[in-house]
């Protein structure tokens, strides 16, 4: 089935402020002026959130509050003027701001809920895209360049709301992992809602990073679901977006009994990033979360607007719904230095590529990613989950937090947290943690440091994993298995990697929505 197109109808009157229809047409902005040209965006898709917190500010941004004006942001201006691939306004069947109190919230005076009830009318304008309508709205004064309603809800929710933890743990400027980031906040209401929201976003290559932690199962969490259309998630993948997804918290949402991930078309096919949760303070993996994973996030205990009671507080987010959308945030940040360390405009997404740069690496690294002058969305890719640590760990049971290191159980953890984890802005130590985190991403990439060593095996294990996931979902030329690399062969002492990497290979091939096989 074709990918369904976006219904271009043209507006023009919408760009105008509210009650301004008299005033003077402002100056054009140039396309990538004001540190436009490495700007990354990402899409959350979940069920709502509250833009009512300094965490999505246009002033609470890194590129506001240094000293360097050359990097500002023009985010009182409508996006498609000033920001790189951004279609045009003909694009939406509408395009509109949505003019929220930015002024209360940087007085702090009022509460989310209070300013949100005093923007009612602005948010009673908001209706539903539809796969073939799509209704565009932005933030002026926010770093939200985007905030559509695929479903029936809202997008305005309290800050309680799931997708308020989701989006403050990825982009929040207070609590993110890219501050930096621009989002695009995507609501759905149910599974074909949430497909036409991804599918939308997968075909704009002006977004580089989509989370979700979220997924759909036959009956209660199993996660067995073919209803994604995985021909287009890989098309988006191959031109450079990275698409991350929740492993689940189990099947009863308790970290206990672990549930499925390879027989999801979320969190199956080998070109997505499934991002599973470890616990922060035993740093051990949880019994109950989906597997086998890539790479592994906080699943306790993160620090987020999750629940604010004003626009500068918040509390505490959990599950592979935090984990997700924090690895994909640490991405996000990792392309948006490299995109500013690189002179001249380095924003694409074409081909694989996802940045442009002088050819050459440091003496670090001679071999670096960056040696050809571009850097793809596959080697950034490989650098995140490379360059992830593991916790050495075994399992916790539930969320209980248990004392002690637990011992690991053949290669049962590998499945369990994947290449290693990352901790981001969680802990006292958060700012030396994370700063650290995102030079072991960004230096090797740069040749000005050595690429983290890798544990003994684990190459075999992921070629034995990719092999499974391709055969279940599709072939794919970026996974660690080429389709005719031998596969490791049976070990009792590998009973994981066995299993991917011979009895999942006669298992029927899965039905994809998009891409049927048999």
């Amino acid at each position: 089935m074709p990918r369904r197109a976006v219904l271009a109808v043209a507006l023009s009157l919408a760009l105008l402020p509210v009650g301004a229809l008299a005033a003077a047409e402002p100056e054009p902005v140039t396309p990538g002026e004001g540190g436009a040209q490495d700007a990354v965006v990402v899409a959350v898709i979940d069920s709502g959130f509250s833009p009512y917190h300094e965490d999505y500010l246009a002033s609470t941004m890194p590129q506001a509050e240094d000293d360097d004006p050359g990097n500002d942001l023009p985010l009182d201006r409508p996006p498609h003027e000033w920001l790189p691939g951004f279609p045009a306004p003909s694009a939406f069947a509408s395009y509109d701001p949505l003019r929220i109190d930015v002024a209360g919230v940087e007085s702090g005076a009022a509460t989310p809920a209070a300013l949100a009830a005093g923007d009612e009318a602005q948010w009673a304008t908001v209706r539903q895209s539809t796969s073939d309508a799509v209704r565009y709205r932005y933030l002026p004064g926010t770093k939200v360049v985007g905030a559509l309603a695929f479903g029936t809800g809202r997008v305005l929710q309290p800050t309680s709301a799931h997708g308020m933890g989701s989006a403050s743990s990825a982009v929040g400027s207070r609590y993110g992992t890219c501050p930096s980031c621009l989002l695009v906040f995507l609501q759905y209401g149910g599974a074909s809602t949430a497909e036409d929201a991804i599918e939308w976003a997968m075909d704009q290559p002006w977004i580089d990073v989509i989370t979700n932690s979220y997924g759909f199962s036959l009956v209660n969490r199993d996660r067995f679901y073919a209803g994604s259309d995985t021909e287009a998630q890989r098309e988006a993948v191959e031109r450079g977006q990275q698409v991350f997804f929740s492993a689940g918290n189990g099947q009863e949402n308790a970290f206990l009994a672990p549930n499925a991930t390879l027989f999801s078309s979320q969190e199956g096919p080998d070109w997505i990033v499934t991002v599973t949760a470890t616990h922060p303070r035993n740093k051990g993996s949880f019994t109950g979360t989906g597997k086998p994973a890539d790479v592994a996030g906080l699943g306790v205990d993160y620090p987020t607007s999750y629940g604010a009671t004003s626009t500068t507080n918040g509390g505490s987010f959990s599950g592979t719904s935090n984990a997700t959308p924090q690895v994909a945030g640490l991405y996000a940040e990792a392309l948006s230095r490299l995109r500013t360390a690189l002179p001249g405009p380095s924003r694409v997404q074409e081909d694989g590529v996802v940045a442009r740069g002088p050819a050459g690496c440091g003496a670090a690294r001679p071999d670096c990613e960056l040696a050809d002058g571009v850097v793809t969305g596959r080697e950034m890719r490989d650098r995140l989950l490379q360059s992830s640590v593991s916790t050495g760990n075994g399992f916790d049971v539930g969320s209980q937090g248990l004392v002690g290191p637990s011992p690991r159980v053949l290669d049962t953890w590998r499945a369990a947290e994947g290449h290693g984890t990352w901790f981001g802005r969680w802990a006292k130590d958060r700012v030396d943690r994370y700063e650290g985190e995102l030079d072991r991403l960004v230096q090797p990439v740069l040749g000005t440091a050595a690429a983290p060593a890798r544990p003994a095996g684990e190459r075999e294990y992921f070629v034995a994993d990719s092999a499974c996931r391709q055969h279940l979902w599709g072939s794919w030329d970026g996974g660690y298995w080429d389709g005719e690399e031998a596969l490791p062969s049976a070990d009792p002492q590998q009973p994981t990697r066995t299993f991917l990497g011979g009895p999942c290979r006669s298992l029927p091939q899965l039905l994809s929505r998009e891409n049927p096989t048999s």
